[in-house]
């Protein structure tokens, strides 16, 4: 008897448990206030069909066979609606009378709280605003003079390096040697200190952590899709299915970032650091001689924690992107090495800011290049404020997830002509030798760094390092992909035709290895 209760009752629950689907679904399939909105049937229902391809690093292809089946804009998830268009991109990223839109719960950056502190990238409203005005003036077109030289040191050591390997004949990964320079880069603008990664020719375990940080972080916003933010089904899934080393690799970043920024903040009076004006000095001298409010030695380290996630590998993922579409298009290459060697006679001493931000082939070629292979191509989710919101016709209410895909964006005709080829062209104006084709272009629908208020703090910063790092590539050597042997083969995962095939994505685009073969240029 016993026996039959227990059996009776686990039967009931079943039962239950069955009703309450079928009733969660009918709700959300013709009940939700977003039934109205196209998408397909299972993904009205279910977080199931995005939560997987997330994880499996399929989102950003599979948000673009939504757009291009359901239209420009599609229910994604039961309660997300992904968006394509330039409009909707300014509506939910912009700057909005009616209040912005704020972070989606589900999300988890490279380094969360700290004793309930948070770096600029997690703050919301005021707190948001106190550390941007506290940061900014860091990354102002006037502080990049400062910047620039403390980068230089690294590139002309990266340069040395390839050089060295070229000479040898070596054929050089670049993928790993963008990596080793951005981090670098960053180290020694952070805290007066480089990873070492150029000078043992390999990652360490720090910058390793860094980029499987960013891994981790996509298992555990899929595990949300599905267990909802801070719920004992998250903490079991999480157990259940991230890997042991995810806290891990968390830890060794943070770690690492506080003894090296408390390091540096320690030797802010030392004579021999005074000329050195990195981001610690930045921070110091702007928060002492603004009304900003001053920054906590823990929002320091937060934000400099912030600043090596944000900036390497994505720097790093840029230039391999880029490499790879100028040595597949030979006509585009031979118009670049011409417009950098005219600009630039001298490879020791001309290869300069001052001198390439005005390369508007070589930006061009950047931004196409940022346009098909953006470092950061998943959806930034945002929730829908008080009082609702009209996103391109249509009427949401107050709590909806909202993104717009950069994938489908930069890739939908609606706002590119021939938006699946590698043109830089298309940035440049008819006069520039650019082409009528492209007149109608919507180029502000390429925003690698972003909009409006969370913009990336460090864009302009970013765009320098590209183009003095690409300039000095192109200045220093011909490259050519190689297509032969073991390195033509890896290749061959790229498409050595000049079609990128995709790659997976895990909150930041994936990069295989790029074999290219340099050969110094005299001068």
């Amino acid at each position: 008897m016993a026996i039959l209760t227990i059996s009776t009752a686990a039967t009931s629950v079943a039962i239950l448990v069955i009703l309450r689907l079928v009733f969660q679904a009918v709700q959300r399939r013709y009940f939700h206030p977003l039934r109205v909105i196209p998408g397909p049937w299972a993904n009205s229902i279910s977080e199931l069909p995005a939560a997987f391809n997330l994880v499996t690093g399929n989102q950003h292809v599979y948000y673009r066979s939504l757009h291009e089946r359901y239209g420009p804009v599609v229910r994604v998830s039961p309660n997300e609606v992904g968006f394509v268009s330039l409009e909707a991109r300014e509506e939910i990223y912009g700057f909005r009378k009616a209040g912005l839109m704020e972070k989606s719960p589900i999300f988890l950056g490279a380094v969360g709280n700290v004793d309930g502190q948070t770096g600029v990238s997690l703050a919301l409203n005021k707190e948001h605003t106190r550390q941007r005005r506290a940061l900014g003036s860091m990354f102002t077109n006037s502080a990049l003079a400062n910047l620039e030289d403390l980068a230089q040191v690294q590139v002309h050591k990266f340069i040395s390096k390839l050089k060295v390997m070229a000479d040898e004949g070596q054929t050089v990964d670049v993928a790993d040697w963008y990596t080793y320079i951005a981090f670098d880069i960053m180290g020694e603008l952070c805290f007066a200190e480089p990873f070492g990664c150029l000078d043992q020719a390999s990652a360490t375990e720090w910058s390793t952590s860094v980029i499987n940080v960013f891994v981790a972080a996509t298992w555990t916003q899929g595990i949300r899709r599905i267990s909802g933010v801070g719920t004992y089904l998250e903490s079991l899934l999480t157990r259940l299915l991230v890997p042991r080393q995810a806290a891990a690799w968390r830890t060794i970043h943070l770690t690492n970032a506080r003894e090296k920024t408390i390091k540096r903040l320690r030797a802010a009076d030392d004579p021999s650091r005074a000329d050195h004006r990195d981001f610690i000095y930045q921070i110091l001298n702007s928060s002492s001689s603004t009304k900003s409010l001053p920054l906590s030695e823990t929002e320091i380290i937060l934000n400099i924690a912030l600043f090596i996630s944000a900036g390497s590998d994505t720097t790093a993922t840029a230039l391999t992107g880029w490499t790879y579409f100028v040595c597949t298009h030979h006509a585009v290459y031979e118009r670049l090495v011409r417009e950098v060697r005219e600009a630039c006679p001298s490879a020791a001493s001309d290869v300069v800011w001052s001198t390439v931000k005005d390369l508007r082939f070589l930006e061009a070629t950047l931004l196409e290049a940022l346009r098909l292979f953006p470092p950061s191509p998943a959806s930034q989710q945002r929730m829908v404020p008080r009082g609702g919101a009209v996103i391109d016709g249509y009427s949401l209410p107050e709590g909806t997830t909202v993104a717009v895909s950069p994938w489908s964006s930069t890739r939908s005709k609606l706002n590119f002509h021939d938006p699946d080829s590698f043109r830089p062209e298309r940035w440049l104006a008819v006069d520039e030798g650019g082409q009528e084709q492209f007149a109608s272009d919507r180029l502000g629908a390429s925003l690698p760094f972003g909009t409006g208020p969370r913009v990336c703090i460090g864009k302009n910063l970013a765009h320098m390092e590209m183009r003095l790092i690409a300039a000095h590539m192109l200045r220093n050597f011909d490259m050519v992909l190689e297509e032969k042997g073991d390195a033509g083969r890896a290749n061959g995962v790229w498409g050595l035709d000049g079609n990128m095939k995709t790659m997976p994505v895990f909150h930041s685009m994936t990069k295989p290895p790029l074999w290219v073969r340099l050969t110094p240029v005299k001068g």
